[in-house]
């Protein structure tokens, strides 16, 4: 079976634990050469790659069976999906839920935490104490609404149910409370048992008028584009805040400026813009009580090593893969 690597495993030994799956593993490693080009790839024997996606024309690969690709989301897949001409494509759910879910845990701590005015004070060797409105808020009691809930939203919870927030859970199919993605052991909440509630989609727009934190981790599909509209933005209470770790085109971007600009809410941690890189003209930059970070919040990627030598083990045992991407549902 003739493997194409096109994407780096990060531990030094991982490449000779994929060769040491099976004496019939025909390994091409190409993750390393920075001018190769996947477009420009044909090879009739290929059977899996291993890499972002596959070439464009895949007259090229006629042998291809299964695409595991690193990223979470496949959005940028369905132009012309590998999965409608018979292509098994597998994600990595499960592999960023840890990093992300530290990254949302840092921010919930420094929106509530006065950090920014310490650091300032320190800098200017300003002695501010008790009296002087220099303590934390304490984020204990408080409740946190997460706008999808696979792998990232339940790392993200249970991070956050840990520190004694309240989380409610909104998904497309509340009824389904179970995970069976890749999943670091000891981390997420593969049974569903942490949100005091899980609903619908439908009803975002209630349960958001609870939330002190509005947290998406959702798949971008055709279905969840713009699902954080100015009329969700209007439920949300003005104490509450907007962390987006998902994807930039979930969230009618005018519309959270607008409702930023008038104080109607307290502020935004935004990881992911509808275009990237975020322009240096765009108001967003200059919007109040903005947190912008540039799509860093699942850059530690330590973790798709484990998910790509499971999967490929279990392809050679005839297994069911791990995260296979699911047509319908765009993730």
């Amino acid at each position: 079976m003739r493997l194409l690597l096109a994407s780096t495993l990060h531990r030094p030994d991982s490449v000779e634990r994929l060769r040491a799956l099976s004496p019939d593993l025909d390994l091409v490693e190409v993750h390393d050469d920075p001018v190769f080009d996947i477009d420009a790839y044909a090879d009739p024997e290929v059977e899996v790659i291993v890499g972002s996606r596959p070439p464009s024309d895949l007259g090229k690969v006629p042998g291809l069976k299964w695409l595991q690709v690193r990223s979470a989301g496949v959005d940028h897949l369905t132009a012309d999906p590998p999965w409608d001409k018979g292509v098994i494509v597998t994600n990595g759910r499960g592999v960023y839920a840890v990093p992300i879910g530290e990254y949302v845990t840092g921010m919930v701590l420094r929106i509530f935490q006065p950090s920014d005015s310490w650091a300032a004070d320190q800098a200017a060797h300003r002695w501010r104490g008790f009296d002087e409105g220099q303590l934390a808020t304490i984020v204990r009691g408080k409740t946190a609404v997460m706008v999808g809930y696979g792998s990232i939203g339940r790392e993200v919870a249970r991070q956050l149910a840990a520190l004694g927030l309240r989380i409610l859970a909104v998904k497309p199919r509340p009824e389904v409370r179970g995970d069976d993605a890749y999943r670091v052991p000891g981390t997420g909440d593969p049974d569903g048992t942490i949100p005091e509630r899980i609903v619908g989609v439908e009803a975002l727009r209630d349960v958001v008028g609870e939330a002190d934190l509005l947290i998406l981790t959702m798949p971008l599909t055709k279905a969840s584009a713009g699902i954080i509209d100015a009329s969700v933005l209007a439920a949300l209470p003005e104490r509450g805040w907007l962390i987006n770790v998902s994807r930039g085109p979930l969230v009618d971007e005018p519309a959270l400026i607008e409702a930023l600009q008038a104080g109607r809410l307290a502020g935004a941690v935004l990881d992911v813009f509808s275009e990237e890189p975020l322009p240096p003209d765009d108001p967003m930059w200059d919007a109040p009580n903005v947190i912008l970070t540039p799509h860093v919040s699942g850059a530690t990627q330590q973790f798709l090593d484990d998910l790509v030598i499971e999967n490929v083990r279990r392809y050679f045992a005839g297994e069911r893969l791990l995260n296979i991407v699911d047509p319908g549902r765009g993730y």
